[in-house]
């Protein structure tokens, strides 16, 4: 069955990957790569998923997504002069095992379109609606120069800070003076290696890094502007659509069709909490 559902929705997503446009922004100096654990159900340790995500690094901005995303956008742009029919068909076994959760459906740019500015651009759980959040995020910081652990070999230091209905842990080292780190996350006088909410319900973890010379592109598509909590209302209600969708798929009995439609409603744990 998760075989079906991921080819299905494979499907949908390839229809709209073809609609994309790639713009150059920027050259990336270093890619730093989290593993992104997280509850999909609100407080409910037995909904745990673990994805690998990016960042990005420029000289002007950075960028911060899925490696699966990562990985389909290079194969697109690697076939992208190839009739649609013919770039699919060649698409579709390389990519089709490794889809991306609706949780992390997502691109974060940090100083685009101009310094300062945090754009955030996400898909819906029907893979049928793109938004576009331009957001000034400012986060107050409160470092604990007391504090001192190792993490993967880096000294990092202790900080807390609130954003989007959560409370958040952050160790920051001085040996990467990188003011970055996962999702929206920046604004510490080093890289942000692991950082996670209060109740650990989502954690990013550096797990490795590499010094590459790579063009950062802009995924432009058919966007629809809102807020932040216009994405995270806007996610929610595409669970119905999404639902509609599962009646398209081929399932042995009831009982797995019935599974696969609580597993979408029980998705109720976006990283922001609104």
């Amino acid at each position: 069955m998760r075989y079906l559902i991921n080819i299905f929705i494979f499907l949908v997503f390839s229809q709209l990957l073809f609609a994309q446009k790639y713009k150059q922004i920027d050259v990336s100096q270093r890619k730093f790569y989290y593993e992104y654990t997280f509850y999909e159900e609100h407080g409910n340790p037995n909904s745990v998923k673990s994805h690998q995500m990016v960042l990005e690094v420029g000289s002007q901005c950075s960028k911060f997504y899925s490696t699966s995303a990562m990985y389909a956008d290079s194969l697109f742009m690697l076939y992208a002069n190839e009739p649609s029919d013919v770039a699919f068909s060649k698409l579709l076994p390389q990519v089709s095992g490794s889809p991306v959760p609706a949780y992390c459906n997502y691109y974060v740019y940090k100083n685009y379109p101009e310094k300062g500015t945090t754009l955030f651009t996400g898909t819906d759980m029907s893979i049928e609606g793109n938004f576009l959040v331009n957001e000034k995020i400012k986060f107050n910081w409160e470092i604990d120069d007391n504090s001192d652990t190792l993490i993967n070999g880096l000294s990092c230091i202790k900080a807390k800070t609130q954003f989007a209905g959560r409370n958040y842990i952050a160790w920051f080292t001085l040996a990467i003076p990188i003011n970055d780190g996962p999702y929206k996350f920046y604004g510490l006088p080093g890289l942000i290696v692991f950082l996670h909410d209060s109740k650990k319900e989502h954690v990013f973890k550096l797990v490795s890094m590499k010094n590459v010379k790579k063009p950062i592109y802009f995924v432009d598509k058919d966007f629809i502007t809102t807020d932040a909590k216009g994405f995270v209302k806007a996610l929610e209600a595409s669970k119905a659509e999404l639902i509609r969708m599962l009646d398209n798929v081929t399932f042995s009995d009831d009982a797995m069709k019935y599974k696969a439609v609580m597993r979408v409603q029980r998705r109720n744990n976006f990283i922001e909490l609104y």
